[in-house]
């Protein structure tokens, strides 16, 4: 188990190719829409969602620069979020326009397609994205 690991984590992240590169950023824009009607523990990413998906000028909202690498039935993934607009005020917080995110995925059983994976609620509620998200400086 450990040699596996081990491989891993010295696997480079590399750029996946199409129809995955859709299929994983597909997964990614629900699971922010979810997170910003539901919470569901990407409280960045939701700030960052919230503050653009409004816009009737869309698209305003980018996926940029997908890194993977592949766990055989899991992808780990670093990505950047990218908002037109700059940084923007939403239920009181300062949601940046620029955001650098990691996520798992994992494939959805019985379809051909990826989802973010979620763990179990810790006590009550819903379950938590694996989707972390931090600002970058612009």
């Amino acid at each position: 188990m450990f040699t596996f690991f081990a491989l891993l984590v010295a696997m480079p992240f590399t750029s996946p190719v199409e129809p995955l590169v859709g299929q994983l950023r597909a997964a990614t824009w629900y699971d922010l829409q979810v997170d910003s009607m539901i919470g569901n523990g990407n409280w960045l990413g939701s700030l960052w969602y919230s503050a653009g998906s409004d816009n009737p000028k869309a698209p305003n909202l980018h996926i940029q620069d997908l890194r993977c690498r592949s766990g055989g039935e899991t992808y780990g993934c670093l990505f950047t979020l990218f908002r037109d607009g700059g940084v923007s005020t939403v239920l009181g917080d300062k949601a940046p326009d620029k955001l650098e995110c990691k996520a798992t995925f994992v494939r959805v059983k019985d379809e051909e397609g990826w989802s973010v994976k979620h763990i179990p609620p810790r006590r009550t509620g819903h379950s938590q994205t694996t989707m972390r998200c931090k600002a970058m400086r612009s």
